[in-house]
């Protein structure tokens, strides 16, 4: 189909390409590797800096300043969510806050905003100031910050971290997707390129007696191919929100649970270093359990394996050759007739606690695979084996396996295999907008027509008493005729 245009609005449509060219060149003459900025992400002897910190179980977070002068918090790395958000009121388990009042660079939006999770909640207003990540981009950026007035089992005790960095997509953003999160921010001020990494590198042995901590490394812009061995494999995302991918299959020991692979995706499946668990629905755990327990020679508790009951081993004695591998199937971004496979060893979904055993030099382990009400969560524990790539630019997520076993690290023993070609090639994919569209649609219909039968009566009545007043008027009317 063509269009005419006039000379004006042809010039007119010339220029605002040439803006936005201009613009453009400007933003990648503004990019730069976050490896060769003054700061950098690596000490003297080029061993990678570890800019995120954390206790198991309770999230990884990053140091920002924000403000000015800067105020430093530590928030919480999420790619579940998308809204920057940080305490600025005082709460219990918070040894400091954000105060807007003493920052000259704060300014009102005079919005408010709330964010619901799967556990906890939190509302605040909505406003904007400066940020500087310590350990990142060498920028000061001015993005949208939510100030957490009140919430409800969002904190958590002893965590270290006083708000959250929603990393996902604006569309997740609240109160709309005008929000822009702070990620979006960097890349629509050249500051980064639209890609982000992690390695989130689970518990230290470098102490057995210390109490147990995380760590990690994000890089803004890039990918650093020191921090993975082996391929690096996509999968798509097929909507841009949280991270959606699509699960093909879940295997334990090697053995397929044997799912229609669309259960394994409904109503979604998402890579979320917010979340600490891999999370399935009730069937698809259940069937988990059960295979697992074929190859239990230990005798673990039927609590352990619904999370309710730890179980503790002498540092050095436990038992991982008792515990069989699983494996997460993931589809490929190289062809849909492609998958690729996420070897979960038990190191993975054995999280260590930060709780110790009743003999010294004992450390304890919860079974980090729990119920959801349904969908998939990628939680941490899973991204822990792996070195994740959020490359937004190309809409997909890639997965390598980790060098974490250096540095005195945990080695998970996880693998990437494949890409391998899918014994059925069908789509896992679950479409909720589409059937939910088309259920309203239906549902619109039907009430409609209840609508259409109730007014029937009505307007029946309604035309024959007109009817009868058009004949009334007409009768009335003839004596009044004359004949000329």
């Amino acid at each position: 189909m063509f269009v005419k245009l006039s000379v004006g609005s042809f010039l007119t449509i010339l220029l605002y390409f040439s803006i936005i060219t201009v613009r453009m060149s400007c933003n990648r003459r503004l990019r730069f590797p976050l490896m060769r900025t003054k700061r950098g992400l690596r000490d003297l002897r080029g061993v990678p800096t570890e800019n995120l910190k954390g206790r198991p179980g309770q999230g990884y977070y990053i140091a920002v300043e924000v403000g000015s002068p800067p105020q430093r918090m530590n928030v919480l790395v999420d790619t579940g969510s998308s809204n920057f958000a940080i305490a600025a009121s005082p709460h219990p388990y918070l040894p400091v806050y954000y105060h807007p009042e003493r920052s000259i660079t704060a300014v009102d939006l005079h919005r408010p905003v709330a964010v619901p999770y799967t556990q906890g909640n939190w509302e605040g207003a909505l406003l904007t100031d400066v940020i500087h990540f310590i350990d990142g981009p060498n920028a000061t950026v001015r993005v949208n910050v939510a100030a957490i007035l009140s919430s409800e089992n969002f904190f958590i005790n002893g965590s270290n971290w006083e708000g959250i960095l929603g990393l996902g997509y604006p569309r997740l953003a609240k109160p709309d997707s005008s929000v822009v999160p702070v990620f979006d921010q960097f890349v629509l001020n050249g500051i980064s390129e639209d890609k982000f990494s992690m390695q989130l590198c689970s518990s230290s042995e470098l102490d057995p007696s210390a109490e147990p901590t995380v760590a990690g490394t994000m890089i803004f812009g890039e990918i650093d191919e020191e921090m993975y061995k082996g391929d690096l494999l996509y999968t798509p995302v097929v909507k841009k929100w949280y991270y959606e991918v699509i699960v093909t299959d879940i295997a334990v020991n090697g053995i397929s649970l044997g799912f229609n692979c669309k259960k394994y995706n409904y109503d979604k499946t998402i890579v979320d270093s917010g979340t600490t668990n891999l999370r399935v629905s009730e069937e698809i755990f259940d069937s988990i359990i059960m295979n697992l327990k074929k190859y239990d020679k230990l005798g673990v508790p039927d609590e352990f394996w619904i999370g309710r009951q730890m179980m503790c081993w002498n540092y050095d004695k436990t038992p991982w050759e008792e515990f069989p591998d699983m494996s997460i199937s993931l589809l490929s971004a190289s062809s849909s007739s492609k998958e690729f496979t996420l070897k979960v060893p038990p190191q993975l979904y054995l999280r260590e606690t930060i709780e110790r055993g009743p003999l010294p030099g004992q450390h304890c382990y919860k079974f980090a695979i729990t119920k959801a009400e349904k969908g998939t969560v990628i939680g941490a524990v899973i991204m822990e084996g792996f070195y994740v790539v959020f490359d937004r630019e190309n809409v997909q997520v890639g997965f390598a396996a980790t060098t974490c076993g250096a540095e005195g690290r945990l080695n998970p023993r996880s693998e990437v295999l494949g890409p391998f070609s899918r014994a059925n090639p069908a789509d896992c994919e679950y479409i909720e907008t589409e059937q939910a569209d088309n259920a309203l649609l239906t549902v619109a219909y039907v009430m409609a027509g209840v609508c259409g039968l109730c007014l029937l009566p009505i307007f029946i009545i309604l035309g024959q008493a007109t009817c009868r007043r058009r004949n009334r008027t007409d009768s009335d009317a003839t004596p009044l005729r004359r004949d000329f």
